[in-house]
Formats: structure tokens, sequence, C-alpha cells
């Protein structure tokens, strides 16, 4: 419980040291402004003095590293009053309630994990790194884990952020340092709760620098580059590399989280819980779906009383992450619809309020079919990995039809949504499509947009169906007393089985009937075997049952109830012959102890069965169980094979299966291809509800027997797809629908490893020549930024005649979009309402962006150029004059000033132009408005 005036970050410190023995009354102390610590250097990997230069709020401790310039210190200091809000000012205060970054991140996320440093600040390093990056390490304060720190621990064993200086060299921007600081931070805060995948640690942190700070979202153009938006959404939802996705997975699982975190989803603190489930057992650490369902279950409903853990369903494509997947894909489409009162309604289809003006998606990169140039689309499709989707826009057409394949994959799932209708009372809907369903959207043009994602309920499990069989039909050896084909363990004629098998054959669930006086309930069959080697070497497993070999085969019963198929227990059967021993009795086996499916405590008979070789030239055995402690019990049997990683013989085959009941058969093997006997691999499953050794935190989610999630992304390349097709009617003359559109612009196109930027300044607009197809106007054009900036309120842009001086066209003015607080939203729509100026077919145009508003904050660096940060796009024709896309700098003119204006001339970077899209549309003959007068930006006062 905290003290009255604790910051968040530390809440219980003084309790926890004052009211418990977790520290034993030691608290970590720390030198004065200007003292001197060593800590390792974890970028060089030395140890090095460090200079306490300032402590921030009373719970930052800044460090310089000797050689640090002045540069490092003003700016890591200046970061951490921004990080802490010392400034005071409103751009810094998240949400009502938190003053500042710092204060907001911790409660809504949690404490510092303070119960392992007992340390109440946290120490930013700027540290020689050579690489431009920043870092925490969870092993700085869980090195004792689960004990904390004392008095003998060295500096590192604290709450340690270690910030590169050569990052702070090519990035000097304050506010960039403190959002990295609060990114790290949030790492800081996951790892004392334990670990989990890096999908969701790394969305939850991107989550926490951008939108739950009130802040922007990271932009898709940040840091490695992409050529295809549609590949990027088409990838596997937990790819993580540069090949598979660029490293998006930050940004996208990132804004999942967003969507969710609205309040009448999962709301923050819920989402946060979301993304801070972990653990310390290692068993036990959620993956994906692990996570999601659980917490999926409750969107949109009030939190619950108790706890039920689920068992995940990988069989039914209506759980409840693929739903919210899905649903998170329709509401990134909507944001695409431009006028607000045309959208759905429910937020199940909206992203947060404050950003369903600002499309994060590059809404022009979806595949577009326009009304005019066709009437129909015919088996459209895109290959999706599993999570991924694909989004297809159907471009203002009127009594549109949209089918789906009635051999459409079921595992895709399929969304449409429909804008409402500007023309009829027609409001927004969005409907699901199932494979051979057909649906019309009525009501005058409307944008319509297909969404599917790839939902498969195994996508993100490795299950019996994605393993190669262990257990086959074979007469391979099938010889002497074999008759027919027998069951075979193995890889093949003269192959070794493989590694790390746990893998059973199991019979069908019977009732044994009553064991009466003289009628002996019996299991018998005929077995031979080439296992390992037996090895007696003194070992052990379980708890002390000694040890002869590792791989093995034995067989256990299942028992159930009397009118359910839940099983009650199951048990190791004993041959009446033994499973043998070594020379001294042992009978262990260690591929049972490594298998999961007994405990430390578990019986030695547990972990007894047949290894070795059964006998000389590939010799059969005849053996035989008793089943009198079944009788009267619904039971099944199985044949269970186990292997470690190392040696390994041909394998293991059983023939001519049978249980009896004093000469009548109860179960019999089938001959051929038999199919009464089924394969069941296990894995290391743990079952909901199961709690951790020294956190106790349950497990919210358990996976099916059988299964375990595919963190390795065993199966990243499978895809799937649903082709649907279209139909839309002749539109009615003067429509929006018979109006042709085009795209105008360069979407975002860049190497993954070699991405260009540049700075804009006040003054100076970066211009971009555009052609007219057709005689018409700008409808809407959407300009795409990075989010550092400094002193920079408002964006402009101004459509420019291509002919020096370029002066504005039809005297209209620059429309102007808002940029508040301390970083830019980096989207910016701008509407041109039906009032863009009107171009002729083929005219030439410039449209150029530019710093709109200035504004200087408290933490603004002194004698810095407010800037914009433009992410810049391939395009050839960049420095071709008179082609679209020819490129320029200009200090446009003032007014009355006609020829007085500066240029940097053409090309000013090399083959690449600013990030911005639009969308023209036709003017036809009876349209008015298009008159030129000036339109608005839609935020613009």
């Amino acid at each position: 419980k905290p003290v009255e005036g604790e910051h968040p970050c530390f809440a219980g410190f003084q309790n926890m040291i004052n009211h418990s023995d977790r520290c034993d009354g030691w608290v970590r102390e720390y030198p004065e402004v200007g003292g001197e610590v060593t800590f390792l250097n974890t970028g060089l990997s030395v140890n090095s003095k460090f200079t306490l230069k300032a402590v921030v709020g009373g719970v930052i401790n800044v460090w310089l590293e000797a050689g640090a310039t002045e540069l490092h210190e003003d700016v890591s200091i200046k970061a951490a009053n921004i990080y802490t809000n010392q400034y005071d000012i409103g751009e810094l205060k998240p949400a009502p309630g938190s003053d500042s970054w710092m204060e907001h991140e911790c409660k809504i996320m949690g404490s510092m994990p303070f119960m392992y440093t007992c340390s109440n600040r946290v120490n930013i390093l700027v540290q020689k790194c050579g690489v431009e990056n920043a870092w925490v390490m969870q092993s700085d304060y869980l090195r004792n884990f689960p004990g904390p720190a004392t008095k003998t621990s060295p500096s590192n064993f604290d709450i340690v952020f270690y910030m590169c200086q050569d990052l702070i060299d090519a990035n000097p921007n304050p506010y960039a340092a403190a959002n990295t600081f609060a990114h790290e931070l949030a790492h800081v805060i996951q790892g004392g709760f334990g670990f989990s995948s890096n999908t969701m640690t790394e969305g939850g942190a991107t989550w926490l620098e951008g939108p739950l700070l009130n802040l922007p979202p990271r932009p898709m153009v940040y840091a490695w580059g992409f050529r295809d938006w549609n590949r990027i959404n088409a990838a596997h939802i937990y790819a993580n590399t540069h090949e598979l996705n660029s490293r998006k997975f930050y940004q996208i699982h990132s804004m999942f989280l967003t969507y969710l975190s609205q309040p009448e989803l999962l709301g923050d603190h819920s989402t946060s819980a979301l993304q801070n489930y972990q653990t310390f057992e290692s068993s036990n650490i959620p993956f994906g779906r692990s996570a999601y369902d659980y917490f999926l279950k409750y969107l949109g409903k009030p939190r619950p009383d108790s706890f039920t853990p689920v068992t995940i369903d990988v069989q039914d494509t209506q759980y409840a992450f693929a739903t919210a997947l899905l649903d998170y894909r329709v509401a990134i489409a909507s944001q695409c619809i431009v006028d607000a009162k045309l959208r759905p309604s429910e937020a199940r289809y909206l992203m947060p309020e404050n950003l369903r003006e600002r499309p994060y998606w590059d809404c022009s990169s979806y595949p577009t079919y326009w009304s005019t140039s066709q009437a129909s689309v015919d088996g459209a499709k895109a290959d999706i990995h599993y999570g991924g989707a694909a989004v297809f826009r159907l471009a203002m057409p009127e009594g549109a039809t949209i089918s789906l394949a009635a051999d459409a994959d079921t595992k895709i799932r399929t969304k449409v949504l429909a804008s409402g209708s500007a023309s009829s009372d027609h409001k927004a809907e969005v409907r699901e499509l199932t494979p051979g369903q057909s649906m019309s959207f009525e009501g005058g043009a409307r944008d319509i947009y297909v969404v599917q994602v790839n939902v498969d309920p195994e996508g993100e499990f490795f299950g019996p169906h994605d393993r190669a069989q262990l257990w086959r039909r074979s007469s391979y050896r099938c010889a002497g007393p074999c008759e027919g084909k027998a069951w075979w363990a193995g890889s093949g004629p003269g192959k070794e089985y493989p590694e790390n098998q746990h893998s059973a054959l199991r019979s069908p669930i019977f009732t044994l009937p009553a064991a009466d006086a003289g009628v002996e309930l019996a299991l018998s069959f005929r077995a031979m075997w080439d296992l390992e080697a037996m090895t007696v070497d003194g070992s052990s497993v379980g708890t002390g049952c000694p040890s002869k070999g590792y791989d093995g085969v034995q067989v256990r019963m299942h028992v159930y109830g009397a009118d359910s198929d839940v099983q009650d227990s199951v048990e190791v059967l004993t041959p009446s012959s033994g499973y043998g021993g070594g020379p001294a009795a042992e009978s262990g086996l260690q591929a049972f102890g490594s298998s999961g499916l007994y405990t430390q405590s578990s019986p030695c008979s547990s972990f007894e069965g047949w290894t070795g070789s059964s006998g000389d030239d590939h010799a059969w055995t005849q053996q035989h169980f008793s089943l009198a402690a079944f009788a009267w019990k619904r039971v099944r049997f199985e044949f269970l094979f186990a292997s470690d990683g190392s040696d390994a013989g041909e394998g293991f085959w059983v023939n001519g299966i049978k249980v009896e009941a004093g000469g009548v058969t109860v179960f019999a093997e089938g001959d051929g291809e038999d199919t009464s006997m089924t394969e069941i691999a296990f894995v290391k499953t743990v079952s909901a509800g199961s709690v951790g050794k020294y956190d106790r935190v349950p497990v919210v989610a358990g996976v099916p027997e059988g299964y375990e999630s595919d963190k390795g992304l065993q199966k990243v390349a499978q895809t799937r797809s649903a082709a649907w097709s279209a139909t839309w009617a002749t539109p009615s003359r003067n429509s929006d629908a018979a109006k042709r559109r085009a795209h105008l612009g360069w979407s975002y196109s860049a190497p993954i490893m070699e991405v260009k930027t540049a700075l804009l300044h006040p003054g100076q607009e970066a211009c971009v020549t555009l052609q007219a197809p057709f005689k018409g106007s700008l409808d809407t054009a959407t300009l795409f930024l990075l989010v550092d900036k400094m002193g920079v309120s408002a964006v402009s842009l101004a459509l420019r005649s291509a002919i020096a001086p370029h002066m504005l066209l039809g005297g209209n003015k620059a429309l102007i979009s808002d940029s508040p607080g301390i970083a830019d939203p980096g989207t910016h729509r701008f509407k041109f309402n039906g009032k863009g100026q009107e171009l002729e077919e083929g005219e030439l145009f410039l449209a150029c962006a530019g710093v709109g508003k200035v504004k200087t904050l408290p933490a603004d660096n002194v004698g810095t150029l407010p800037f914009l940060h433009l992410p810049l796009t391939n395009v050839t024709t960049a420095g071709k004059e008179g082609s679209p896309g020819a490129t320029m700098l200009i200090v446009p003119p003032a007014l009355g000033k006609a020829r007085a204006f500066q240029t940097t001339g053409l090309d000013p970077w090399s083959g690449h132009t600013f990030v911005l899209r639009a969308e023209f549309v036709e003017v036809l003959a009876q349209d008015t408005g298009a008159d030129g007068r000036s339109g608005s930006g839609f935020l613009a006062p």
C-alpha cells in the first residue's frame, strides 16, 4: 500500500521497507550530484565510471560516462525533465489526474520492480555503445530472483536504462529521447511481472509510448522500409523479422492494443493487464492466444468477479481473438471513410475517437476497383498468413452485390464494410459473409471495403496435423508370429526413429465387463522392439528412481467417468513378465521423465517401460496384462513411445492386439489398414488454471492436449485465401458513382535497410508535381509524416502552379491541419469538400507541404529550427522536369511579390519524394461548386 505522496512508480516501497523483511531494512544509496559510481557499460561490456549529473523529480538519476559531451548531458537531463514533466505544461499531461508521462505509465501499467532492487529510483546510464540504440536488461533487477538485491550487490543490480550516446548524437531531440525512456521503462515494468512473447512486450511498450500517453501512434513509415503495404497487411501476425514484415509487428500489435483500449471494448486498465500478463514459470510463458483468448472473452463486458480459465478452441473460427482481429481490421478500414457521418457507429468497428480522422494505413494502397472503370470483380483474392489481413475497396458503386465463393477457405473470415450513402438515408453497415453467400447494398453510391483475416484456429499451434506420423501400419519386419501388418513406431526401413518424441497409439473408449469368478480380463499382443540400448550409469529419474536407460515404450490405461469422456485417471500397466530391469533391478527411463506427463513426485512405476532390444534377429514376444482392476469401467489403453535427443533404433512394433473377457473378445485390432487405433502426440502443454511455482500466476488459457504454441513460427509460410466477386449497377447519371476517380502521388516504398528521411523547416515547402488524369479536382489528400518534430503546431498543404514562381492555384489559401503537442500526429488528411481547384486533363500542378504554424515549448532545444520530419519514398522521376513526380524544395513567394521565391531545384533528395496520396475526382459538366474557392483542412480554424 503506498504512503501519501509516494510516486506511483514506487507505490508501496516505503511500506515494503518498513513493514516487511523483504530487503532486511536495506535501501540502496546513491552519492550526491557530482559523485561517481562504477557501472558495467553494457554497450561495450566494460566497467566504467559514471558521474551522477542530476536527480530529476526525486525518482530519476541521470548518469554520464566519462567522455560524455555537453549535448549528451543537456539532452538526457532535458528528456528526464520531459518524462517527469518538470515543466508542468499541459502538453506533457497525458490524462486527467496524471501530471506526467511517468506517472501515467505507472498508474496504468504498474509500478517499477523495486521489490527486487530495494531501490526507489530509475537510473539512466548515458554510455558509449557503438550503435544507435537504447535498452534495458531484465537480468539486472532479477539476478537474485526470487530474492532481492543485498548490500553486496553490484551497482547494475538496479532499475537501469541504458541510453547510447550514439543515439543522442544521431537524434538530439529531447522529446524523442523522453519517448524512448517511456518505451524502455515499460519493458522494466513488464519484466517485473515475468516473461512473455516478444510481440506482446514490444507491442505493449509501443502502445505505451504513443496512444496510452496521449501521443500519436508510431507510424508504419517509421524505421525499417518496405515496398508493399499489402504484403505487410497479409503477414503472419507474430512475424518479427526484416524479411517477413520489416519488423512492423511493433506497430500492428500496438495499434491492436490501441483499438482494444477503447472504453467500450477493454479500456486502458484491462488492455494493460492483457499485455502485462506474464509469468516467471518457464513452461507457462504465454504466447498469443494463451493470453488473448482469456482477456478478449470479456470484450465489451464488465470485469469478471471471479477467475475462470479457458481451454483454447482449435476447431471453431469464431473464437474471441479471431473476431477481435477481424473487427480491428474493419476499424482500420473505417478510417478511410472520409465523412465521419458515413462511418459505422459501433466502437468495435472504429478506432479511438482521436484517431478516426487520422488514417493509420495508406488507404490508397488497398486494391481498388473504380465504379466507372468496370462493372464487376471476379475471383479477387489474396494469400494471407495466419492473423494477417487483406482489404479491398470498391470505390463508390451503386447497388453492389458481394459474393464469397462456395469453395472459399473456411479459415478465412470475411466482413464487408459499406459506408453510409450521402444521397440517401442508408447508414454504414458491417456484415459477415460466409462461403457461398451473397449480400447486396442499396442506397446510392457507397464506398465498400471487403475485409478478410486468416483466423485458422490451429494457425498459431503445432498440432497432430502438423507433425510427421510416428505410428503407422506396416508389414516391415512383420514375420514369424506377426500376422498381416503391425503397428510400427518408426521413421522407415533402416532409419532411426525421430528424436524427442512422446507419442501414443491409443484405442477407442470401451467398457469392460465384470470380472466374474473364473473370468479373466486381459490385454494381450505380440511386440518387438529395437530401441536405444539399455544404459545403467547410476543416474535416476523422478525422485530417486534408478534409471536403466533413456528411450522406451510403456502401456497405459485411461479411466473415464460412467457418462463422461472426461478422464478420471491414468495408470501405467505392468506386463505379467515385467518390463525388464538393469543388473540391480533399475527400471526407470529418462525419456518418460522429460515427457511432461509425470511430475518429479510420481511413483517410480510411472517411468518404467521396455528399452533396448526384444531379442536377437528382431525377435517377437508375447505380452499379457491383467485388467481385473478395471472391471465395469469405461477405459482406453495406449502404447506410449518416448525418445530423447540422442541415440535411437528402428522403433517398436505391436501386432494382434486383443482385450478379452474369459475368451470373449471385447476389443481387437483390425485387419489391414486398421483405423480403430489413433495416434496422439504429447507435448508439454500446461492445463488451464495451473499456477507457477514462485509467482502463483495462473494459466488463463490452456492449450488442448496434443497441441503446443508455434513459438518458433514453423508455420509462418503457410497461407490461405478466399475468393470473392462483386457486381454493381450502371451508375446513375451525374451521381457520385458516375464520376471517374484516380489516385495521385506516391505511396511509401523504401528498401528495408536504406531508409531516407528529411527535415522541413518554416518557410520551406516540399513540392511534388502531379498531373490531372482527366478534368476534375482533388477530393482529399493524405500526407504521411514521422511523429518527431519541434516547434511546429500545424501543417499546411498548398496547390500551386507548376510554372515558376509557383503561385497558389486560383488564389486559394493553403489548407491547414493541426499538429498539437510535442509530437506530430503522423497523418494529415486534407479535405477539399468539392471546392478544390478545377484542373484540365493532363494539366500539371504542384502539391506542396509546409509548416503551417509554429509554437515554442519550454523543453525545445534552444537555437534549433522548428521542423517536421518527412519519410521519403522512391520515385524515378524526382529529377525529371515537367513529369509527375518531379520534386523540389521552395521558399514560396510572399503575397504581392510574385517573382521573389527560392528553390533547391529538382531532386533535392536524390531519387526520392515525400509521401502524399490524393484522390482525384472527375468534374462532370453539370457539377457546380468547383469554382476555385479555398477549402479547409479537417482541423483548420
